[in-house]
Parts: structure tokens; sequence; C-alpha cells
């Protein structure tokens, strides 16, 4: 593989291991209780499935080039629509509008906001660099 976009891909990993890091905080910030002191099962099982896509995507992006553009491919598209559905969603509420969360004033939420939507501008960037690279992937 090509080194830059190897580097790129790289920084890219890690932008959108950060988005899943932020959401065990934004969990411990908002719904930690000494009675409720783990998240519900159902989501700790969705979040948990969804990181282990991820990982193997990418594992398999840097040793199996061709398999891995396809998984990867899948991940960024579930990411990149998740975010967008959620913007487009918001945006169109009268009382919310476009990125409404960077009008919190809890400087955790705003950060966990941040990490977020840098995921989704990230996860779009990495598929456009994914179809442009891919006859040097696949």
């Amino acid at each position: 593989m090509n080194r830059n976009p190897l580097n790129q891909i790289w920084i890219l990993f890690f932008i959108l291991l950060s988005d899943f890091l932020a959401q065990i905080v934004y969990f411990y910030h908002l719904y930690y209780t000494p009675q409720h002191p783990f998240p519900m099962l159902r989501s700790t099982l969705l979040m948990g499935t969804v990181f282990i896509l991820f990982l193997v995507s990418f594992i398999l992006l840097l040793r199996k080039p061709r398999v891995g553009f396809f998984a990867m491919m899948f991940y960024l598209c579930l990411e990149f629509f998740f975010y967008l559905w959620n913007i487009i969603g918001s945006g169109v509420r009268p009382e919310y509008g476009w990125f409404f969360h960077f009008r919190d004033r809890d400087p955790v939420l705003w950060a966990v906001f941040a990490i977020g939507y840098l995921s989704f501008f990230a996860s779009g960037y990495f598929l456009a660099l994914l179809l442009y690279q891919r006859k040097n992937l696949t």
C-alpha cells in the first residue's frame, strides 16, 4: 500500500477510535449513578458489535486489502449515514437546527459532540479516500 494513504488511514483510525472512547465518557457523564453503574445490556451489545466491526474491518484492510476494503466500506457507510441521518433529522426541526449540540454549555458534552461531528466528517473523507485508492487497495 502506498505510504501516503496508509498514514491517512492511521490518522482516521484514531479519529474514529476516539468516537468510541467519547461514547464511554458520554455515558458516565450523563447516566452513571451508583444505582445504575453500567449501560443497558442492549446498548452495550450494540456498541460492542459496532466496535468489533470497526476493529475487524480495519485489521482486514491492513492485512487483506481486498476483503478489508469491502468490510471497511460497510462500516464507514454505517457510520457516515448514521451521523448524516441525525444531522438532517435535527436540522429540519426548528427548535434544534444544524449542529445544535455546539450550543451546549457543558464542556464535556461539547467535546463529546465535537468528536462525534469530527468522526462524521472523517468517515466521509475515509469513504472518499477508499474509493479513490480502490485500485491500490484491491
